[in-house]
């Protein structure tokens, strides 16, 4: 949808200063394609630049604060740790880490 005349006034002071969704959208797509970058199936969005950055610094041991700080989130909200860390807490949780392991060094009963 084009924007109007009345859109561009309350949202842009010069012409191309603001940006739409959209168009970021596909600058980042565009660059991660021209990067050589392969995507792991999940859809390439601008989007995933804030997620992938709450990512990296919860993985780092950030505060809410560092990350409500980073994100430009409100204070005290639990945006960031309930939607954009999940990926870092799921790495935490290996399905595999309650399949016994077979350990031909471990003492043996008898």
């Amino acid at each position: 949808m084009p924007a109007t005349e009345e859109t561009r006034a309350k949202t842009a002071t010069k012409r191309g200063v603001h940006l739409r969704g959209h168009v970021v959208n596909e600058r980042v797509k565009h660059w991660f394609a021209k990067a050589g970058l392969v995507s792991d199936g999940r859809p390439v969005t601008s989007h995933g630049l804030r997620a992938g950055g709450a990512t990296d610094l919860a993985e780092a041991g950030a505060t809410d604060q560092e990350l409500e700080d980073a994100g430009r989130w409100a204070k005290g909200s639990s945006i960031p740790r309930k939607v954009y860390v999940r990926p870092a807490e799921a790495g935490k949780k290996d399905p595999f880490d309650k399949v016994p392991v077979h350990n031909p060094r471990a003492p043996t009963g008898g």
